[in-house]
């Protein structure tokens, strides 16, 4: 296979059941280097779960995911949390560890760097995101908008080739939602491969090379944010998008 043209992420025919609950059904997609996909749909659609078995957090019950080409269940859990980083809703830092060590704890157990070159390539992404003045201070000494750059920055310092991010800003007051989502975009303008579960359907129309319906469990459409925002095929997202851009002033063709 010509790596140059594979995509850096495949998902072939997965399918994920909790008990009897079908959560993910035939689910194909496809993500190449450097694109960023945005994936909507209703609260229970299996966009989490999706996510959360792209990395392993969850273990599919069949179907194949790969990346770079090799099958993610042959990779060690630990570089595959690292190549395939990870942003969650909730933050999930370590309540006792203060912004600089949140960053550093990974790289040296997981990618076993050294202190002072963690150190160095924890300072550099704080930097980024614009949180490298508050590196001393514990998760409860700031708001949420902080809370998930000092997130980003974590992930960013374990190299990642792949960033998946669930709900980045659902968890936080409107006002922080904007610098957050600016530091999503900073990372676009990067080139880094991103895959991100929204609800903002003005940031997935604006920062996505491609958007991903899905109800169900299901995949039901894909395209450009443009061809699918205003002119979608499929009944199922024409009727989701009319509730969501209710009030946005963004019309369906």
């Amino acid at each position: 296979m010509d790596s140059s043209n594979s995509p850096i992420i495949e998902i072939l025919g997965l399918d994920k059941k909790f008990g009897r609950n079908t959560v993910l059904s035939g689910i194909d997609l496809h993500v190449p280097k450097g694109q960023v996909v945005c994936l909507i749909g209703p609260s229970g659609s299996g966009k989490s779960t999706l996510l959360r078995c792209i990395n392993l957090l969850e273990t599919p019950d069949a179907g194949i995911i790969r990346f770079h080409g090799q099958d993610t269940t042959q990779m060690p859990k630990g570089l595959l949390h690292a190549k395939i980083g990870m942003v969650f809703q909730q933050f999930n830092l370590f309540g006792n560890l203060d912004a600089l060590e949140n960053c550093v704890l990974g790289q040296m157990k997981v990618l076993r760097r050294s202190r002072i070159q963690s150190v160095g390539i924890a300072g550099k992404y704080l930097e980024r995101v614009g949180m490298l003045p508050y590196r001393d201070a514990r998760p409860d000494q700031l708001s949420g908008g902080q809370k998930q750059r000092v997130a980003i920055a974590r992930a960013l310092a374990m190299d990642p080739e792949v960033l998946l991010f669930d709900e980045p800003t659902s968890a936080l007051d409107p006002e922080m939602v904007d610098e957050v989502l600016s530091v999503i975009r900073t990372l676009k303008d990067g080139g880094l491969t991103m895959i991100i579960v929204t609800h903002e359907m003005a940031f997935a129309r604006d920062a996505a090379d491609r958007v991903v319906f899905m109800d169900a469990g299901q995949l039901v459409e894909e395209g450009k944010p443009e061809a699918l925002f205003t002119n979608p095929k499929n009944d199922r997202t024409r009727a989701f998008l009319s509730r969501s851009l209710r009030g946005h002033g963004t019309g369906l063709a």
